[in-house]
This record gives C-alpha cells, sequence and structure tokens, in this order.
C-alpha cells in the first residue's frame, strides 16, 4: 500500500483525567461506571452520539441471560454493573424485575435504552465526549499516557493515569502496538426493525400450532416457557435459525421469494427475532457475512447488502408470517454487527479450562456464568441450545493486561487475552469485563500503580463494594 507523510504537528491537550474508557458499549459503560464510583475523575469516549454499542446502535435489543446459572435450582451468579443495567432497561421497558422468573432474553427498548445508559454514565460522575473517534495513542517509555482523537473540535490529545480499551475491536491497543491475536474470517450481521407488528398474532400462531416453533434452540426451553415469559413480560424470542424449521419459510423459498442471499448477505432464513408487546416492535437479526472485521470495504458491502436485505425479508415477512400483514422497516442500525475482529495475546490467555464451571482465580475481577452450545432439536439444520453452565468462573486480571505495556487494560470480552474470543463476547461477560477493568484503573490511579502491579485485595474490595459476588 502506498504511503504519505505526515507534516509534524502540534496537537493541543484537551485535558487530564485519571480515567479515560475507550469505547461506549457496554463494557465501556461498566468501566466508566465503576471508575467513576472508585473515586476516579473519569471520561468516557465514544464515536457514535450515545451509548450501547452493539447493544443500541447495532441493533440488538436483548441480553442473553447468563445472570443465571443452569440446571435446578437456577441461582443468581453475576451481579455489579452487569445486573443493573438489565434491571435499568428492563424497568424502562415496562417489565421490571419480571424476567429474573425466566430463562429467555431480556429485550428491551432501544431508544430508553439509550437514556437508561447515559444517566447511569452520568450519575456516576464520569464524562461524556460522544462524537468523538480514536485517531492515535501517546506512548512513552513503555507506558500509555493517552489518546489523540478526531472530532468536530478538531484533532486534540487526552491524558490519563490509566486507560481502558472498551473499543471492542482493540483499537487503543492496536494504536499502541501491543502484541494482539486477528480473528479474520468472523462472522457478521446486520440487524434491522419492523414496525406495526401484531405480536399478539404472531404469539397466537404458535399457541395454535406449537410444532412450528422450535423448542430448544438458542434458549434451553420449551413453548410453554416461551408463551410464560411473553404472558408475563410481553417479550418474545424467537430463536436464531427458527426461520430454517417453519413451514412458512420453507413456502417462501419454494416460492421464490425468500432468496438464499442478498448480496454478500448469506442465511436469509436465519431469522431470529425478538418482540415487544409494548411496542409493536420486532427486531430482526437474519442474513450474515464472512470476512475479516477491520476490512472497511468489506464492512461497507456488508452493511449495504444488509439494507437491502432488510426490506426483502421484510416483504416475505408481511406475506407469510402472522402478524406481520402491516410491518414496515422502522428502521437498520447505526453499525455493523462485528462478532470478532482482533483481541489480545497478553500476559495471560484464558483457556477451555478457565471457561469450566467453577474455575476459580486468585487475581479475579469478576464472575460470569459460561455456557455450551449443545444441538438438542432434532430439525434438519437446527441451531444450538445454548445452556448455561451450573457455576460462575472467575475472570482473571492478567487475561485483561497487554504484554509489555502499562497504563492499559482491556474493558470489552471480546478482545481479553483467550484462546476463544466468542465465548466472552455477549452483553453480559463484556460488562463483568468492563467493571472489572474500570475498577482496576480505578485503584490503580488512585495509588499511583500500574494496572499489572496495583493490590488485587484492594480491586476485589471495590467490586465487592459496588455488588459483584467474589
Amino acid at each position: 500500500m502506498p504511503t504519505i507523510t505526515e507534516p509534524t504537528r502540534q496537537t493541543p491537550v484537551r485535558g487530564e483525567w485519571d480515567v479515560i474508557v475507550c469505547g461506549g458499549g457496554l463494557g465501556g459503560v461498566a468501566a466508566a461506571v465503576s471508575a467513576a464510583r472508585a473515586g476516579a475523575r473519569t471520561l468516557l469516549v465514544e464515536r457514535h452520539s450515545f451509548l450501547g454499542g452493539v447493544a443500541t446502535a447495532g441493533m440488538c435489543c436483548s441480553i442473553f441471560n447468563t445472570y443465571y446459572t443452569g440446571g435446578e435450582p437456577r441461582r443468581l451468579a453475576t451481579t455489579g454493573v452487569a445486573l443493573e443495567v438489565a434491571e435499568a432497561v428492563a424497568q424502562a421497558t415496562g417489565y421490571g424485575r419480571r424476567w429474573h422468573a425466566h430463562k429467555g432474553h431480556i429485550i428491551y427498548d432501544i431508544e430508553r435504552a439509550k437514556l437508561v445508559l447515559q444517566e447511569l454514565v452520568s450519575s456516576a460522575g464520569a464524562e461524556l465526549l460522544l462524537q468523538t473517534w480514536l485517531a492515535d495513542t501517546i506512548v512513552t517509555d513503555g507506558v500509555l499516557r493517552g489518546v489523540v482523537v478526531e472530532s468536530k473540535s478538531g484533532r486534540e490529545a487526552l491524558l490519563a493515569k490509566v486507560l481502558a480499551d472498551a473499543t471492542g475491536d482493540a483499537d487503543v491497543a492496536a494504536h499502541a502496538g501491543v502484541p494482539l491475536r486477528l480473528k479474520t474470517d468472523g462472522v457478521h450481521s446486520l440487524c434491522f426493525r419492523l414496525g406495526k407488528v401484531d405480536t399478539d398474532a404472531f404469539v397466537g400462531y404458535f399457541r395454535e400450532h406449537p410444532d412450528q416453533f422450535p423448542e430448544f434452540m438458542d434458549v434451553d426451553w420449551t413453548l410453554a416457557e416461551a408463551l410464560a415469559q411473553y404472558d408475563d413480560c410481553g417479550t418474545f424470542l424467537f430463536p436464531h435459525g427458527g426461520g430454517m424449521q417453519m413451514e412458512a419459510f420453507s413456502r417462501a423459498k419454494a416460492n421464490g421469494d425468500l432468496p438464499a442471499t442478498v448480496g454478500i448477505q448469506d442465511t436469509t432464513d436465519a431469522c431470529q427475532m425478538h418482540l415487544l408487546r409494548s411496542t409493536g416492535m420486532a427486531h430482526i437479526i437474519t442474513g450474515f457475512t464472512h470476512f475479516d472485521g477491520l476490512d472497511a470495504e468489506r464492512i461497507s458491502r456488508s452493511v449495504v447488502d444488509g439494507r437491502r436485505m432488510a426490506f426483502v425479508v421484510s416483504g416475505v415477512y408481511r406475506q407469510y408470517i402472522p402478524g406481520f400483514a402491516d410491518a414496515f422497516v422502522d428502521g437498520t442500525a447505526t453499525t455493523l454487527g462485528i462478532r470478532t475482529s482482533r483481541y489480545l495475546a497478553g500476559d495471560y490467555q484464558m483457556t477451555e479450562a478457565d471457561l469450566r464451571a467453577g474455575s476459580r482465580h486468585a487475581d479475579c475481577v469478576g464472575r460470569f456464568v459460561g455456557y455450551d452450545n449443545v444441538r438438542k432439536h432434532a430439525g434438519p439444520n437446527a441451531w444450538a441450545s445454548q445452556i448455561c453452565h451450573d457455576d460462575s468462573s472467575d475472570l482473571p486480571r492478567r487475561a485483561l493486561l497487554p504484554a509489555g505495556l502499562d497504563g492499559l487494560v482491556m474493558g470489552a470480552g471480546r478482545s481479553i487475552s483467550i484462546a476463544n474470543p466468542s465465548a466472552l463476547r455477549v452483553m453480559v461477560h463484556t460488562m463483568v469485563v468492563g467493571q472489572g477493568a474500570g475498577t482496576i484503573a480505578a485503584v490503580a490511579a488512585a495509588t499511583g500503580q500500574t494496572p499489572r502491579s496495583v493490590d488485587i485485595a484492594a480491586v476485589q474490595a471495590e467490586l465487592r463494594r459496588n455488588g459483584v459476588l467474589m
């Protein structure tokens, strides 16, 4: 690739903070809230005009319920900021704490979630810098001192004692030159939203035709359990791969109305749907692309084809699916859902053994409930059921630390140092990572230590003070 030499710049310093969190997804929100509550002057930098990342900009409007262990009795095992977020978005959506009684996803109104997350960060005392892009890092003597950003204010430097990289794609770490691993064949999707959906009619179809609902896919549950959550909370999950099992989608394909691909988008009949009775909305995840998630040209094509696909698929829904006769495309995601791109080759790489139920570490900075993908539905090409482990596992601090660089801690689940980066990419897990990172950063900044050397007992005490079970 050709290169140019940029002229030497004098970059103004906007300010200095104890902790800067780059990336305002759920991991970044958890990191900023935790750091600010620990007494650190904290700045959260986000490229969009709102917080949430994939949870809002990506229109992925549901939290996979890994708060509870699997088996019986179910046990609440993940708490802290991650639990606060679920409680807040459920309350804002209108069903409050009733989600605790059910296994299914915690489905929420994304517009309300934007406000909830904004207020959570602000009430904790953290500052926000929105519509601001990371451009470079400032590293001296093996220590990350700050970042360079671009915004409407121009190019500016932001300095901090400690920084947390919650970008999801390890953008800060990449700019700082730390060792990273790449996932060049990632799976990505563009979500969209349909309005004017008669959710009662759609759910009623399965009450009358129970054989058409794909049980034990996505969630390890029956139709009766899915209906119970709908009746109690007004939310309904139709699982990934569910369209492949329904007779209606088979007819649409046979009639030539549902193409197998739209541009580079394939699996147009995957059709995971999150429905909200209170708004008459259905959020759709269907169609996938497969490429290096750092390739801007392919990202652009995936978004373009994904937006076309939204209108193709919505036409099929109107024609073939009960409850969707008047549905229309109410919006497409602001950003492509990148599942995995690059992640840390850090001080310690989490292994499959670390993900097993009951795994414990002396440097624990959070606890999460892992899950296994198990195929239980008998249909052809059926997708797996995500079965939660019967005990929690520890998140070790050393998996959040980059090799050869001080002053930085990773704050998003999919970009930490781990053998399988997809294992901790779901929303609950990334918030656990974010809270751990924010707490490490705040305690390190307060004591003048590095994230690597800060007293782990002090970090754990602060985590417990903020509601983390350890």
